[in-house]
């Protein structure tokens, strides 16, 4: 059998390369050579040594937890009937392990299906498997390593769109990455009326305006909470927290948000967050948690995501600040926890 390079992260901030059996085609899969890797936020969590998430993934963590890719086909098994070999894809890892049959399945929440079994992603390596089921061929304007960060924009806009916006909402998100930008992006695409986003540095602040925020206000202010309020007169009407870690964004969404208004929680939280349950009811808070992505209607999130990244109108493949290669995945891993070095997503190319 053949070998591949993976990353495994063997403790907080201890990550190394290893050999692996590369994958095998098999006649309802195909093989992917993978052409980039986005470093997400959870990773960081990991690598971080978050005692919520290590708990959740103990390490030894096989691949590292990689699991935003864009890749080549380059092998089809024979019962393969929508891919071919050279096609260049987008992969929706919840839709493609999905059953398809289950009652989410049919209701098009692929990532809480039950019959998945435990969710474990190959990681950063060279080559993936995965049934055709969920995988997206790119357009042409989008090249194949930015298809990388597709998912996790997909997150946001799936909430947004299972949240179902009119037109003329107050919105308010919390935070300017990757999460934050595609929500504000989205909500601008889905009819918002003012999107005000918080940011904490230079190239976050830079990236807002360009993806749809009508005001941008410096998250580490200490009058946050006031400054955003004063550009949502009453309150706004949905407000996307994107921060997690240990930042106080539920407290700060929760004085944000107006009476019956919605927040939608999309951080996550290096343990537990106590959330003011009087104040919540007294406002009548609706909360919208969203782990993931799935489909609105006729069209998946995934798709959605790749017109309007193709298309132009939420310029995704602009925020890949840095392309790494896999033999230095530390460096991209220090890349992408050090936002003082300009980094938006951080791309590992194989």
């Amino acid at each position: 059998m053949s070998k591949m390079r993976s990353a495994v992260m063997l403790g907080p901030r201890q990550i190394e390369l290893v050999e692996i059996d590369r994958p095998e085609v098999d006649a309802n899969s195909v093989i992917i050579k993978v052409e980039g890797t986005g470093v997400c936020g959870s990773n960081l969590h990991w690598w971080r040594g978050a005692e919520r998430a290590t708990g959740m993934w103990p390490f030894p963590i096989p691949g590292a937890g990689g699991h935003e890719y864009g890749g080549v086909v380059i092998e089809a098994g024979r019962n393969i009937r929508k891919l071919k070999v050279g096609d260049r894809v987008a992969v929706d890892q919840f839709h493609s392990t999905s059953c398809g049959q289950c009652v989410y399945c049919s209701s098009g929440a692929f990532g809480v299906c039950p019959n998945r079994g435990t969710f474990v992603t190959p990681g950063f390596v060279d080559y993936i498997k995965f049934p055709e089921k969920g995988l997206h061929v790119l357009p042409d304007s989008i090249a194949t390593h930015e298809a990388a960060i597709i998912e996790p924009a997909a997150t946001p806009i799936s909430a947004l769109r299972r949240l179902g916006l009119r037109g003329g909402e107050r919105v308010v998100v919390l935070g300017a990455g990757i999460v934050g930008l595609a929500a504000a992006g989205v909500a601008k695409a889905l009819g918002a009326g003012k999107v005000v986003v918080t940011a904490k540095y230079d190239q976050q602040e830079k990236f807002a305006y360009e993806f749809g925020a009508d005001v941008v206000v410096r998250s580490n202010a200490k009058d946050v909470v006031e400054q955003v309020l004063s550009h949502v007169d009453g309150g706004a009407d949905i407000v996307v927290e994107t921060v997690g870690g240990m930042a106080p964004t539920m407290d700060q969404a929760a004085a944000i948000i107006r009476p019956r208004g919605t927040v939608i929680p999309l951080g996550l939280w290096d343990e537990p967050v106590k959330i003011d349950s009087w104040g919540a009811v007294f406002k009548e808070i609706n909360f919208m948690f969203a782990l993931a992505y799935g489909q609105v209607g006729l069209r998946t999130d995934y798709e959605y995501a790749i017109e309007l990244m193709a298309s132009g109108r939420l310029p995704l493949q602009k925020l890949i600040t840095h392309q790494v290669p896999l033999a230095n995945i530390r460096e991209a891993f220090e890349l992408a926890d050090d936002k003082t070095r300009g980094a938006i997503k951080v791309v590992v190319r194989p």
